[in-house]
C-alpha cells in the first residue's frame, strides 16, 4: 500500500466524521431556533448537539494537521486545508483525496506513490 492510499483512507474517514459533525451542528441550530419561542426551557440538548458537532470538526482539523511526510516528518496538512493546494471550492469541507497532481513532499521530494511497510 502506498503512502497516498494510506492518506486517502484517513481522509475519507475524517470526511465522514466531518459531514456528521456539520449535520449535528445544523440540527442543533435548527432545534434551537424552532423551540426558542415555543418553550421557555433552557434547551440544553441543542447546546450539547452543537458542542458535539464542534468537537467533531475540531478533531478532524487536528488530525489533518498531524499528517506528516514519512521521510522528513514535515507537516503536509496544508495540502488538504488550503483550497489552492487541494483544488477545492472552499475550506469548510476536506477534499475527497490527496491532490492527484501532488506527487511528492515539497520539502524532501519523497514520492507519495512508493510502497510503504505499514
Amino acid at each position: 500500500m502506498t503512502y497516498r492510499e494510506n492518506i486517502n483512507i484517513l481522509i475519507k474517514r475524517l470526511r465522514r466524521i466531518q459531514l456528521v459533525s456539520l449535520l449535528l451542528m445544523f440540527i442543533g441550530v435548527v432545534l434551537t431556533v424552532m423551540v426558542w419561542n415555543v418553550y421557555e426551557s433552557d434547551q440544553w440538548y441543542s447546546k450539547v448537539i452543537i458542542l458535539i458537532g464542534i468537537i467533531g470538526e475540531f478533531y478532524c482539523w487536528a488530525k489533518v494537521r498531524q499528517i506528516k511526510c514519512p521521510q522528513c516528518g514535515k507537516n503536509l496538512g496544508y495540502l488538504l486545508l488550503d483550497p489552492s493546494y487541494s483544488k477545492t471550492n472552499g475550506a469548510i469541507l476536506l477534499p475527497k483525496e490527496l491532490p492527484p497532481d501532488r506527487h511528492c513532499c515539497a520539502y524532501c521530494k519523497t514520492s507519495f506513490d512508493v510502497e510503504t511497510d505499514a
